[in-house]
């Protein structure tokens, strides 16, 4: 068997022993116990009268990894914590948190044993480590090599924060910024087992051991008994104004201011006592539990013994008693928390447990309940009396009540029985047979005439005038077989009736005079209610939530919208204008404020805030009682009767919308990956990092329904959200920057606070601005140098191209020139022809002709030539001929030249 299992055997050995010691005295003490609640009256008032205290429990089916609490406390910031067998729990009242190996790699044990609550927080022991609790784990110290073949047994701290860890072999070490150092003038005569350590201040610490009770001074470091060696300081507890030590053989000690010990109560009248548990409140009272049953508190050395039925198998180990809540660890129950009802039962058996129907407060101030199946009941004076069929009743199911002076008329399925309230005799039915449509009575009233209206099935609106004569109103002949079942007397005097499936209808005068049509679909259109406000606006509770009809205009609530339920059975008035609606779900509170902003507001999706009472704050039942009348009743005193299905609640609303808390919030832990960080002043995102969770608590163990939350993130341009029943924001894609979260926390419709934590997503350089804008100067860059290229390269080939083109001209210029040059080398040659022609060719037949005609001229001169004039002549002819052909040639040949 390893050392652990030792330790643990023993530690159960131990417990059997002190079972065995104290089962006989306690099992005597048990027998003489008369009954089962407070023998304290005082405590009697605030816990059980009327059954007005409640039990929450929390176990494993609601958070808790396992149900034996072996230690309990509130650290610093208001969460209180469990250890259990299978790991630390921290509460916020409306949900746990669960701190374990498995989702805490930091925590070196999974069971803790001890708390130990200092001005750091909670320091949690185990059996060879410590861990501090302060709204989430702060540290975990490994004492492995301080507690070996050994566990620890007390932890303190003193005013310069060091720690002080005791073990069962006697020893006292330091932790001091990180290191452990051993307590070296603590130095007892003989073997001791520490039991315990409290600081006292003034630089002095109390340890309580096997052996005795030392006072220990660190500063000048000297030890000094205070008490006889055989003195056993099993548990040292209180303040350090009032400290207690619980000795098992002898009882508690109040030490004084002389350290010396004087003895509170004897051990004779503390058998039962479980050491363990003990503690003090803040007035100074002592509570602790019973190893047998039921709780024990002492004040003033007055033993009060309290015995709860919800808890009577189960033993408690440790309790903590807080202004008016009792916090009750046990062993197999898990978590027990008790604490005074908001919502209060009658202090009657009968009317327990029992699905009750009407209620109806009369003139006397007698309060009438009606029930499903045992008739009616009537409390007057803190008495009850009931009147059933075998008093004369039509029958025991009971839809409705109403009276006229000294009458009273009980509508139910079969008529309805009269009934003469002083004698509280049966005196009258009246049925079908006396003229009702039908006798499935759904609604009586007594209106301010002195009239009685009677609602039924099947068209049924009558009312019995002030002779007695019952009347039926004349109605359009479509709404003969309507179904009415809610009615009220408006200010002046007109009626309203409610119907199922054809809306509300208005009487004046006892006359038919409108029919109502609210926006409701077919299956919404069932009005159960009516109310009149102060205003003279009129709001309706139906099927379809809540329709206000306001300056001849219709606004709705639905259940989307705030409602918990879609049905809303009754709507009741407090004295201060707020508004009291039951339904499936219990009954919710909506303050004045809070109407007047849904009045005023434009918005088609008001979300509206409220408060929700069900069994958690003393409702009998959540499920309420609707298709009644009176489905709820406001006394003389200005309390609610709510009936519900196993029983009555009653309200009493200046207790509760007085109620004054500040709300407690936490902002909690921000996770990524797989990683989980405390949040503290600022959330920071690494980049990348793209889904985040951000959780949030709202501590409160009273009332943790009482706020109604929104939210926003982004600034004051953007809406606020509901948040409803949730208590994370899940982020993903959130863009890198800065925002800010922020939560509206509403109470009683009023704000109460508005929460708000910066958030930086860091982004990578890419995401940055500066990049951002280097890239966009990059961008133009790049922009400008491509346009620059593009222009570049185009213009190189537009030159390039132009170059061709030009190339192509020159080439083709250069042929053509050639072609000329060639052209004018042949003209050239042309007119060298022509030149030479007309030097050769042309010269001889001129002047050959030239001189023939210079013969001619002269020829008696020159008859000697041998030729005749016409010879000559012919000659002459001849060579002119020549010359023209020649001419001819040229200039056939220069036409040509002219051509080419």
């Amino acid at each position: 068997m390893n050392t652990r299992n030792t330790q643990v055997l023993t530690r159960f050995n131990v417990s059997l022993l002190w079972l065995l010691v104290f089962f006989p005295v306690a099992t005597l003490l048990a027998n003489d116990i008369q009954g089962l609640y407070p023998m304290d009256s005082s405590l009697r008032e605030t816990f059980l009268q009327e059954k007005n205290y409640v039990v929450e429990t929390w176990d494993n089916s609601n958070g808790l990894p396992q149900n034996a609490v072996y230690a309990m406390g509130k650290d610093n910031t208001g969460f209180l914590w469990l250890a259990t067998e299978e790991g630390l729990t921290r509460l916020d009242g409306s949900s746990a948190k669960v701190f374990d190996q498995e989702n805490n790699p930091q925590m070196l044990e999974q069971t803790y044993y001890t708390f130990f609550k200092t001005t750091s927080g909670i320091w949690a022991s185990g059996d060879r480590s410590i861990a501090l609790l302060e709204k989430n784990i702060q540290k975990v110290v490994d004492c492995a090599h301080i507690t070996e073949n050994s566990w620890i047994r007390g932890i303190s701290e003193d005013e310069k924060g060091n720690i002080w860890i005791s073990n069962r072999e006697g020893q006292i070490h330091l932790w001091k910024v990180g290191v452990f150092e051993e307590l070296d003038y603590w130095k007892p005569e003989g073997p001791l087992e520490m039991l315990s350590l409290f600081h006292l201040g003034n630089s002095q610490m109390i340890a309580g051991t096997t052996k005795g009770l030392y006072i220990i001074n660190y500063v000048t470091e000297t030890v000094r008994l205070i008490s006889s060696e055989d003195f056993i300081g099993n548990r040292i507890f209180g303040t350090p104004e009032n400290v207690f030590i619980a000795n098992p053989e002898k009882g508690i000690y109040r030490l004084g201011k002389d350290f010396n010990l004087q003895l509170e109560n004897a051990i004779t009248e503390l058998r039962d006592l479980n050491l363990s548990s003990l503690t003090t409140d803040s007035s100074n009272r002592i509570w602790a539990s019973s190893t047998e049953k039921g709780l024990i508190m002492i004040e003033n050395g007055k033993v009060s013994r309290f015995y709860y039925p919800e808890i009577n198998n189960y033993p408690v180990r440790k309790l903590i008693h807080e202004k008016d809540i009792l916090y009750l660890g046990t062993h197999g129950k898990g978590l027990v928390v008790i604490k005074p009802a908001k919502v209060k039962q009658p202090n009657h058996p009968e009317l327990q447990q029992k699905n009750i129907k009407a209620i109806f407060s009369s003139d006397e101030q007698s309060i009438w309940v009606g029930t499903k199946s045992e008739g009616v009941y009537r409390i007057k004076n803190r008495k009850i009396t009931s009147i059933s069929t075998s008093d004369g009743l039509i029958q025991n199911g009971v839809n409705t009540i109403g009276a006229n002076k000294n009458q009273l008329y009980v509508g139910s399925t079969s008529g309805i029985s009269v009934i003469d309230v002083v004698s509280e005799k049966v005196i009258n039915q009246i049925t079908q047979d006396d003229g009702l449509a039908s006798n499935y009575v759904n609604a009586i009233l007594g209106d301010s005439e002195a009239r009685v209206w009677i609602l039924t099935r099947y068209g049924g609106l009558h009312y019995l005038d002030q002779k007695q004569q019952l009347q039926k109103v004349e109605l359009p002949a479509k709404f003969s077989n309507t179904n009415f079942i809610g009615i009220m007397e408006l200010k002046n005097k007109d009626i309203l009736i409610g119907s199922i499936g054809q809306g509300v209808f208005r009487l004046v005068d006892g006359k038919f005079a409108e029919n109502l049509i609210l926006p409701l679909a077919p299956g919404e259109n069932v009005i159960y209610c009516m109310v009149e406000d102060q205003d003279g606006d009129l709001w309706f509770g139906s099927h379809g939530g809540i329709v206000l009809y306001s300056k001849g205009q219709f606004k709705r609530i639905k259940k989307s919208q705030g409602l918990k339920s879609q049905s809303v059975f009754s709507m009741t008035r407090d004295e201060r204008n707020g508004m009291w609606i039951s339904n499936n779900f219990g009954v919710q509170y909506i303050s004045p404020q809070e109407l007047k902003r849904f009045k005023e507001s434009q918005d088609e999706d008001f979300f509206i805030s409220s408060i929700l009472y069900d069994q958690s704050h003393g409702m009998p039942n959540a499920e309420t009682n609707g298709l009644i009348y009176p489905s709820a009743l406001k006394d003389a005193t200005g309390k609610i009767w709510i009936p519900t299905v196993e029983g009555v609640g009653i309200i009493d609303p200046s207790e509760i919308v007085l109620e004054k808390q500040p709300i407690n919030f936490q902002w909690d832990e921000l996770v990524y990956g797989e990683k989980k960080i405390p949040i503290d002043k600022k959330i920071l995102i690494p980049a990348g990092e793209n889904m985040f969770q951000v959780s949030f608590n709202c501590i409160d163990f009273q009332n943790p329904q009482q706020y109604t939350l929104f939210y926003r993130i982004g600034g004051e341009n953007n809406a606020w959200l509901p948040v409803k029943n949730q208590r994370q924001f899940f982020f993903n894609g959130l863009k890198p920057g800065n925002h800010l979260l922020e939560i509206q926390v509403l109470k009683y419709g009023k704000i109460e606070s508005i929460q708000s934590i910066p958030i930086e997503v860091e982004a990578f350089f890419f995401e940055t601005k500066s990049f951002k804008i280097l890239s966009l100067v990059f961008l133009c860059l790049l922009t400008y140098f491509i346009v620059k290229y593009y222009l570049n390269i185009k213009m190189k080939i537009d030159l390039e191209t132009q170059v061709n083109q030009r190339t192509l001209e020159l080439r083709d210029t250069n042929h053509q020139l050639k072609q000329a040059v060639r052209e004018i080398e042949t003209q050239n040659t042309t007119l060298k022809e022509i030149t030479w022609n007309q030097s050769h060719l042309v010269r001889a037949p001129l002047t050959k002709a030239m001189g023939i005609n210079q013969l001619l001229i002269n020829y008696p001169k020159y008859a000697q030539i041998g030729k005749s004039r016409e010879e000559l002549e012919k000659e002459m002819l001849t060579a002119l001929q020549q010359l023209d052909a020649i001419v001819r040639e040229t200039h056939r040949k220069s036409e040509n030249l002219g051509e080419d």
